[in-house]
């Protein structure tokens, strides 16, 4: 009959023993609910979901895309972000992505267990200044007296006006003089003259002023009446280096003074203007798990371990990194 409610019986002594083995071979046998997902919570693998869609499938797809074991964000660190004060060197710099009254931290925040890191792009600013900071000390000798050291004034200069700049330069301090130059146009090296001998020590002066003229950094052993340039002279800078002293060196690219060289980067634009530059052919070297809770920029330029002199104009890098979503 229709919605008949049958007695609920306790069991008789005869069949406990019934029971007790019934009990024991069904896990589910002393939950009393009525929740799917309780009474059949495990699969085992080959399963499929209640929608039928194999467990294995859905495993695969979501390691894939949600639970990978490593993922990659883009980093984007840019020396505008830097505070101005009097110390302020674009081409040394530090950012750290935590509180921080030396640059803005609102879009950063800490990277935790970090195993990889590369350069993406980098915008740098192509020095638009022959003579700089770097390349300005000449130091001179007359035969008759003592060392000279004299400075260029700092700006841009073609071939001509930079040979000129020298002589009036040289016969202008008040311990030399009788200086002439030839600037020869084909070959594009520079004689330096004087009716009384001397020598020039470019090594012992400070910088690179030995490139723009086209000599080789060395002193001159011994006194003479003219020089001419050893090479073709070289007046603007070829590349620049970028070094972040926290990045492992198993990540950077080997190098003579071991330098935690992240990449060198080419000038090859016109001086005065943006080098924009793409590198995503780098290779990626894992490290063991690190934190970073700031980075410093280092640029240096392509002769001597000097920083680039920019005349602290701006520059930015994209960075890959590389993070472990487990803990090891």
């Amino acid at each position: 009959m229709d919605n008949t409610i049958i007695p609920y019986e306790d069991a008789s002594s005869d069949s406990s023993s019934d029971l007790d083995d019934s009990s024991s071979n069904d896990e589910h046998s002393h939950l009393l609910s009525n929740n799917i997902g309780v009474l059949f919570s495990k699969f085992q693998a080959g399963d499929v979901f209640m929608n039928m869609e194999n467990t294995k499938e859905y495993e695969s797809v979501r390691n894939k895309y949600f639970t990978p074991d490593i993922r990659k964000i883009r980093l984007m660190i840019e020396s505008k972000n830097i505070s101005y004060s009097s110390d302020r060197d674009t081409s040394n710099y530090k950012v750290s992505f935590e509180d921080n009254t030396n640059n803005s931290t609102g879009g950063y925040g800490n990277f935790d267990n970090v195993i990889g890191f590369r350069l993406i792009k980098a915008n740098v600013f192509n020095s638009i200044y022959t003579v700089n900071d770097n390349n300005q000390n000449i130091i001179v000798k007359l035969s008759s007296g003592s060392d000279v050291s004299v400075n260029l004034t700092q700006g841009s200069y073609t071939f001509q006006e930079l040979g000129d700049h020298l002589i009036s330069t040289l016969n202008g301090d008040a311990s030399l003089s009788g200086f002439s130059i030839t600037k020869d146009t084909t070959t594009f090296k520079y004689t330096i003259n004087n009716s009384t001998s001397f020598r020039i020590k470019w090594s012992s002066s400070s910088g690179s002023a030995y490139r723009l003229f086209g000599f080789f950094n060395n002193d001159n052993d011994s006194d003479a009446t003219s020089y001419t340039s050893d090479n073709v002279v070289q007046q603007s800078v070829q590349f620049v280096d970028l070094v972040i002293p926290e990045i492992p060196y198993i990540a950077c690219k080997r190098n003579s003074v071991g330098k935690n060289l992240i990449d060198r980067i080419p000038l090859d634009c016109e001086q005065g203007s943006i080098m924009y530059y793409s590198s995503d052919i780098n290779l990626e070297n894992y490290f063991t798990p690190m934190n970073f809770n700031s980075l410093t920029i280092q640029i240096y330029e392509d002769t001597t371990d000097v920083f680039y002199d920019c005349q602290n104009n701006d520059n930015s890098f994209e960075f890959e990194l590389t993070i472990l979503n487990k803990h090891v």
